[in-house]
């Protein structure tokens, strides 16, 4: 009874939460339609389902349910004929059967009330709503693939990822593809936690929300030579996520930064291309001595894959103060002062 208090308990408050989205004011239009066709699917909460799912749901759903449980008693008693077992074994298997789909829908419901709250809070961050956004509809295979993943996550962990990634398909859908949703569908903690800290040491090129790279620099080694193994990513660690489709097999592949290297200071502003994002903050390298303006500057380290770039978005970055330190003094050994800038990604 006090577990069944305590699903009615979530279903009320993602019940909450969906209504509170669907129903609101500042969410433009066409994300409204495929919260609406997402949770529909997702949650039993979308609305024109009650809170009384395990009475029944409703007159036609409890019809539904009850007709299904004969049908599933009556083949569980034949079947027990059939092989010669004892009835009340495969009444206890209906039974158990019936307890994992509960839970099942129960992560659903998580997942779509932490989807339902990010979708809100960042609808809350734009000071008004574009009605005119124009965003497709959300991939029915995706969403299919999406249920069969999530139903299956049961730590808050792993529903936090799930329901970002819910949300961001929501907003914009193919943001993240069904390879991605199947690789993080198949972490386990430990791999998770080792990713967090290799996202959490990325320097990147962004533009919105596409990454346009995305590594963790070797600071002037190679990192197949264990040059970040001081930072938690030793030789068999980044094995390990490559295994996962994390990261390139080559630890040491380069992408040209200079479009981060500032071409002078106008009106007090820097002057460049595209500003770096590392921990979250936006920086701009200033040469401490006179630079050609097309001298490449090739940053060497361990790429992301492009489902690791996906995944990259969903994560939260912690902080590395030795990485960092490292990293900074890499950069004046170049010749470049990693100086903090402001930047709304809005205009990126």
């Amino acid at each position: 009874m006090e577990q069944e208090d305590s699903n009615r308990g979530l279903i009320e408050i993602a019940q909450d939460a969906v209504t509170d989205l669907i129903t609101g004011s500042s969410i433009p239009a066409p994300i409204k339609r495929n919260a609406f066709k997402a949770f529909a699917q997702l949650c039993t909460a979308a609305i024109d389902i009650p809170v009384a799912y395990f009475e029944g749901i409703s007159a036609e759903k409890r019809a539904e349910t009850q007709g299904r449980l004969k049908i599933i008693n009556t083949g569980a008693d034949q079947i027990a004929t059939q092989m010669d077992v004892d009835p009340e074994f495969a009444r206890v298997a209906v039974k158990k059967y019936g307890q994992k789909i509960i839970r099942e829908q129960v992560n659903l419901n998580k997942i779509s009330e932490i989807a339902a709250g990010q979708i809100q809070q960042e609808a809350l961050l734009k000071l008004k709503p574009d009605a005119a956004t124009e965003v497709p509809v959300i991939n029915e295979d995706w969403l299919n693939n999406f249920e069969k993943q999530a139903s299956q996550k049961s730590t808050e962990e792993m529903q936090l990822l799930f329901g970002r990634i819910l949300a961001g398909e929501i907003q914009k859908p193919s943001s993240f593809s069904i390879k991605t949703v199947n690789l993080l569908g198949e972490l386990d903690r430990a791999v998770a936690a080792l990713f967090l800290k290799l996202c959490s040491l990325c320097v990147c090129l962004k533009v919105r929300d596409s990454y346009l790279d995305a590594r963790v620099p070797s600071l002037g080694r190679n990192a197949a030579s264990n040059a970040l193994r001081d930072y938690g990513l030793s030789f068999d660690q980044l094995n390990i996520l490559q295994e996962h489709n994390l990261i390139i097999s080559d630890y040491n592949s380069y992408f040209d930064y200079k479009i981060s290297i500032a071409g002078g200071i106008i009106d007090g502003s820097y002057q460049v291309g595209l500003p770096l994002l590392y921990q979250n903050k936006y920086y701009v390298w200033l040469p401490v001595a006179e630079r050609p303006k097309d001298q490449v500057f090739n940053l060497h380290g361990v790429a992301l894959s492009k489902s690791g770039k996906e995944l990259l978005r969903i994560v939260d970055i912690q902080p590395s103060e030795n990485y960092t330190t490292a990293l900074t003094d890499y950069f004046t050994r170049q010749g470049l002062q990693m100086l903090e800038m402001k930047v709304d990604d809005g205009n990126l």
